[in-house]
């Protein structure tokens, strides 16, 4: 394969930097709650790359396009961590913030968005793990490797686990995708919820002080 465009690379670091630089500048909720989500499913991806580098770095280096210079499995996990994984969790920021603060509801605080994003990464993580699982017990059981024209520079303990990595990883995109939807429902429901409490106890203050007057 070609080398990794250097814009493939540069593009999303500079996304990121300077979305920090305005979420610095001016505290702005949606972007705020984009750059949380960028931290929180880039930080997931990261740390699932550095057990799918060690089962195959060839994943990466082989059927994706190698990065020029980086060869470290370390520095390899992190990197495709990132750009995997970093317009994901801005989709999910921004879509979140959005739900979480435009209309006339109160607004929800950025820290009450740390558990609905925790669990999208938790749920991303338990659905990758159970399809890892299931496909190594698959491939063990039917004795089933890759047939690909390039599975002859992978070592042959390792072409098993080219399956699984690939397995796992879309497992973990599919379902970064739908909880990402249920996490941005959940945050707007859970704000209108909220918010009923108080008005009902406006009404009823309202209604008191009527009774009061009459």
């Amino acid at each position: 394969m070609e080398p990794l465009p250097w814009y493939r690379i540069a593009a999303p670091v500079a996304f990121v930097a300077v979305l920090s630089l305005l979420c610095c500048w001016k505290a702005l909720p949606r972007f705020n709650a984009m750059l949380l989500g960028i931290a929180t499913l880039s930080g997931y991806a990261m740390l699932q790359d550095q057990v799918s580098v060690r089962l195959c770095p060839e994943y990466f280096t082989v059927f994706h396009n190698p990065i020029v210079g980086l060869t470290d499995p370390t520095l390899l996990g992190i990197a495709w961590g990132f750009l995997g994984s970093w317009w994901g969790g801005a989709i999910l920021g921004y879509g979140a913030g959005i739900a979480a603060s435009v209309g006339p509801k109160p607004p929800r605080r950025l820290t009450q968005l740390l558990l609905p994003f925790g669990c999208v990464a938790i749920s991303v993580g338990f659905c990758s793990l159970l399809t890892g699982v299931a496909v190594g017990l698959c491939a063990d059981l039917l004795d089933v490797t890759i047939n690909h024209p390039q599975a002859e520079v992978i070592p042959p303990e390792r072409r098993r686990w080219v399956l699984v990595v690939s397995c796992y990883h879309l497992a973990g995109y599919a379902s970064a995708v739908i909880s990402s939807i249920a996490c941005i429902i959940w945050v707007a429901n859970r704000r209108q919820s909220s918010s009923r409490p108080a008005a009902n106890s406006a009404s009823t203050s309202t209604a008191g002080t009527t009774s009061a007057v009459a």
